[in-house]
């Protein structure tokens, strides 16, 4: 149970989360359905602007015909497409008109051009690029793509505007010469990754469900280990180990050495897993890095906390059912919460404030750490000290409940 169970828990949950992990760890495009009315230069430039992003899959034909506002409109309704854009008919000249109105009318305030006839025109209709969206479309989404369009948008006025001021300043001054260098955009984004594998920190799926699963079924050595307790207290060997010259935190300190190996071995064991068999699956091996110190430390404070954890269970209820049950179905809630079955990303804010309170929690951003970031043993220092101080905790309420609730030969 201990040692197999958690492989195949990790092979399964592997296999059936690697489609889902890839959609949220490796760049995907989104196809969007592109509808150009305007067959003019305001159209080609927004086509061409989300052409040459990775986030989207430009389509302008189904079916090997030409794409009809609605057509776009229909597969949309349909649920076959998520979004679909409708650049309107005649947006390029609308979007020159203003743009030379914008021109003329600032010129004039320097005197270059007749000011009572500019400011007695008015601006043509605004252009209004439409937008069908899936009803499913998350929020967020939503706003990604409309924040998209308008940066297109944006970047091809300041464009004409550039232009026009040129061609109006030439016209009025022919001594000016209009620099031969186009409208070129200054400011640029970089994306950096402060990790030293430079990648986004989401991880896949050995990366997730090696470590969870490893820590669950560290949890989950409270069954075995409270069946010990218990069975020494009932059939009477306690009584005859305490006729020994030695206390009873001394018996369990002995207990907690030899479950302490069955964690570490557990872990060695999942490890191996995700090294050799999960690429034998298809699915992508787990790389540890080189901060294997760290990853020692945290798996032995992983160890501690549960077999502390095991211990208390053992101490504190008086049979193996009770025990048994309360056991597993706290480890059960507290890996729900901890993040193991679904990453802490993916939670809701409530969810994620309460998985703070789970050892499980601690236990798995250890791992992340050292998994994505490459923590060493100060970036999972934290993480330790709250399991250690977690064990301790347990350690401690074991000793005095024994002490003063739980009688030797009960």
């Amino acid at each position: 149970m201990l040692f197999i169970m958690p492989a195949v828990l990790i092979l399964i949950s592997s296999m059936m989360q690697e489609f889902a992990w890839g959609s949220l760890a490796k760049d995907s495009s989104i196809p969007v359905l592109f509808v150009d009315n305007d067959h003019d230069s305001l159209g080609t430039k927004v086509k061409s602007g989300f052409s040459g992003s990775d986030a989207f899959q430009i389509i302008d034909s189904l079916d090997h015909k030409p794409l009809t506002t609605v057509m776009a409109k229909n597969a949309v309704k349909k649920g076959d497409y998520l979004i679909a854009i409708v650049v309107p008919k005649g947006a390029t000249a609308t979007m020159r008109a203003n743009v030379r109105l914008s021109v003329a009318k600032v010129l004039a305030g320097f005197g270059m051009g007749n000011p009572m006839l500019v400011n007695g025109i008015s601006f043509r209709d605004s252009i209004n690029v439409t937008i069908f969206f899936d009803p499913t479309v998350k929020k967020a989404f939503k706003n990604a793509v409309i924040s998209s369009v308008r940066e297109n948008y944006y970047r091809i006025q300041t464009e004409w505007v550039f232009q026009n001021f040129n061609q109006e300043i030439a016209i009025q001054m022919p001594m000016y010469k209009p620099p031969k260098e186009a409208f070129k955009e200054i400011l640029k984004f970089r994306e950096e990754y402060p990790t030293y594998r430079e990648v986004e920190l989401i991880p896949n799926s050995s990366q997730h469900n090696v470590p969870a699963w490893t820590i669950f079924a560290m949890f989950f050595i409270v069954i075995p280990l409270t069946q010990s307790l218990i069975q020494e207290r009932e059939g009477g060997s306690l009584f005859r180990l305490l006729t020994m010259p030695v206390s009873y935190m001394t018996l369990v300190m002995a207990k907690v050495g030899v479950y302490l190996v069955v964690c570490l071995t557990q872990t060695a064991a999942m490890l191996v897993a995700g090294i050799v068999l999960l690429p034998l699956f298809g699915l992508p091996m787990l790389v540890i890095g080189d901060e294997i110190p760290a990853l020692f430390v945290m798996t032995l404070m992983v160890s501690m906390a549960a077999v502390g954890y095991g211990l208390m269970v053992g101490t504190v209820f008086k049979t193996h059912q009770q025990a048994a049950a309360f056991g597993s179905i706290s480890v059960i809630i507290l890996a729900a919460i901890g993040g193991l079955w679904v990453p802490i990303y993916l939670m809701p804010a409530s969810m994620r404030a309460l998985s703070l309170l789970s050892p499980m929690n601690w236990a798995i951003t250890g791992y992340y750490s050292i998994f994505l970031r490459g923590g060493d043993l100060w970036q999972v220092a934290p993480q330790a000290i709250k399991l250690l101080l977690f064990f301790l905790s347990t350690v401690i309420i074991t000793a005095v409940y024994h002490k003063y609730k739980r009688p030797v030969n009960s």
